[in-house]
């Protein structure tokens, strides 16, 4: 019978591709974990990005309904609001802690909640430049001035505050 020998090799390497292996297989877990964590953080940019957008499109549909509700009221082209006007119709002379009942309850679009205050500011007496105008047309901006901000109060939901300066003009006729 013939003498088989063994190959002496097989005895030096004693579990070195296992080491091999298992840190490959830790190197694949922490990379596989990062890119999870990354995939949740990206998911929830994203989340609140439309959380903020629709809160935007909904604060300027609020200083919209202002804007028409404002130009609907014809009186305050001529008359200065009271202290009582803020509670009964909105439109406040000027933001106190008292004034606070001066916010409105505008429209909810998608679920999102919104306010707006109409703040009476006085009457514009300064020219303000425009643009667009037509030639022998008044190029002049004087008439009542307010401001309108509208906000987001739906909790758990992106804020947003807008503000719109208004200057109300009777046409000549």
């Amino acid at each position: 019978m013939k003498n088989v020998q063994s190959f002496r090799g097989n005895r030096r390497q004693r579990g070195i591709s296992l080491l091999v292996v298992l840190l490959l297989l830790v190197v694949m877990s922490v990379l596989g974990v990062a890119v999870l964590r990354s995939s949740a953080m990206q998911e929830r940019m994203s989340a609140n990005l439309r959380d903020r957008s629709l809160a935007t499109q909904a604060v300027e549909n609020a200083l919209a309904t202002a804007r028409a509700n404002l130009a609907a009221a014809p009186k305050w082209r001529t008359t200065v609001p009271t202290a009582a006007d803020c509670a009964s119709d909105g439109i406040c002379p000027s933001y106190t802690a008292e004034s606070a009942a001066g916010w409105r309850a505008g429209p909810t679009l998608r679920g999102v909640a919104t306010q707006y205050w109409i703040e009476y500011l006085g009457e514009n007496t300064t020219a303000m430049e425009t643009t667009g105008v037509i030639p022998g047309s008044e190029t002049t901006n004087r008439g009542p001035l307010f401001r309108i901000t509208a906000r987001t109060n739906t909790d758990g939901r992106a804020m947003v505050v807008l503000q719109s300066d208004v200057i109300y003009r009777s046409p000549k006729l």
